[in-house]
C-alpha cells in the first residue's frame, strides 16, 4: 500500500479528435477502469462537448506511466496538463464518468449508475475550475 506522500493527482485537459458517441465513452471508460484498476490508478473523466477534463490519482510511479499513455492516445489531441500535486489520499477511489445528459441515461438504465453520473454541482464547480486553469476552452 503506497504511503500518503507517494500518492500525487494529476489533472489535464484535452480535446476529442472527433465526437464521442455514448457507446465510445463507455468503451473508454471500461478500458481505462480495467487497466488502471490493474495498475492502482483512480480518478474521474468529465466530458462535455468533445473536451476531456481528467483527474488521476495514485502512486507517482503509476500516475506517470498512464500519463504517458495518455499522451500517446490518438483518439484526443491539443493534451494540456495543469497540474501536479501530493495529495494525502485519494478523492477518486472508484472511476467516474460526468457529463451533462447523465441523469436522463441513469433514469433508463439505472445499472450504470456506478460508473456514470450527470453534472453534478460538485461536478461542476470541478470542471469549470479546469477549464479556467487551463484558459480558454472551446465551448
Amino acid at each position: 500500500m503506497a504511503r500518503s506522500k507517494d500518492l500525487i493527482e494529476l489533472s489535464y485537459l484535452s480535446e476529442a479528435v472527433s465526437d464521442m458517441s455514448f457507446s465510445g465513452l463507455i468503451r473508454l471508460l471500461e478500458s481505462a477502469r480495467a487497466h488502471n484498476q490493474k495498475n492502482g490508478v483512480t480518478g474521474i473523466l468529465f466530458y462535455d462537448n468533445q473536451q476531456f477534463g481528467q483527474i488521476i490519482e495514485g502512486e507517482r510511479i503509476r500516475v506517470m506511466r498512464a500519463w504517458k499513455r495518455i499522451q500517446n492516445d490518438n483518439r484526443h489531441h491539443r493534451i494540456e496538463l495543469l497540474e501536479i500535486r501530493e495529495i494525502a489520499e485519494r478523492s477518486f477511489p472508484d472511476w467516474l464518468l460526468r457529463f451533462y445528459g447523465g441523469e436522463a441515461l441513469i433514469r433508463d438504465y439505472p445499472a450504470l449508475s456506478q460508473m456514470v453520473g450527470g453534472m453534478d454541482k460538485h461536478s461542476l464547480l470541478l470542471l469549470n475550475k479546469m477549464r479556467a486553469a487551463g484558459g480558454e476552452v472551446k465551448q
